[in-house]
């Protein structure tokens, strides 16, 4: 069954378990290349939260994709997002000389907010790469919220601020006894899926 995960801009997952009838959300949508390809692929919704208002408002269009310009964490506020030069926006500070710009006031809504304002209930694949808020993401989402996945794949981001990694290993063991498998595909925590084991 594991044998047949593909990876898409550096996530895996099943495709077995999406089809056309199939929701997905995308956290940390950049320019939309994981939403539309999984468009492509599927042709299935797909919803998306982006932060960064100038990515937001250049990531083309399509029937099938629903956007929306807030970024994902732990909290709803409003936050400073800081803008890099050699790395992508977070609420985390840069861990090297990197310039980098702070956007005040962006809008930060949890994983149970989004699902509300969404509309969703059922999640077939949800894609995180949110530049270290998934750990604050995870910690404050219930667990209901997170079993409406069927499979959740994560860029952590512990391989650019170390100090994450006891938080990034009690999340996974977190995962696994409210009843995911855990599956990783990369030597670092760069590519990691959740299988609900009750999905399919």
């Amino acid at each position: 069954m594991f044998s047949t995960t593909v990876r898409i801009c550096d996530h895996s997952f099943l495709p077995q378990l999406i089809n056309s009838s199939s929701v997905i959300v995308d956290f940390g949508a950049y320019d939309g290349d994981f939403a539309h390809a999984m468009i492509q692929k599927f042709h299935c919704r797909v919803i998306s939260a982006e932060a960064v208002e100038q990515i937001y408002a250049r990531t083309p269009k399509h029937p099938l994709l629903e956007t929306h310009r807030v970024a994902i964490g732990g909290k709803n506020q409003l936050v400073n997002l800081n803008l890099f030069t050699t790395q992508c926006a977070s609420v985390l500070k840069a861990k090297s000389e990197d310039e980098s710009k702070s956007v005040e006031s962006v809008e930060m809504v949890t994983l149970a907010q989004f699902l509300r304002r969404a509309e969703v209930d059922h999640i077939d694949l949800l894609k995180l790469d949110i530049e270290g808020a998934e750990i604050d993401m995870f910690e404050t989402a219930s667990d209901r919220d997170l079993q409406i996945a069927n499979q959740i794949t994560v860029e952590f981001h512990d391989f650019m601020y170390p100090e994450l990694r006891p938080a990034v290993t009690r999340i996974r063991e977190r995962m696994n006894d409210i009843g995911f498998w855990v599956l990783p595909f990369s030597l670092d925590s760069s590519d990691v899926l959740f299988l609900n084991r009750n999905s399919g």
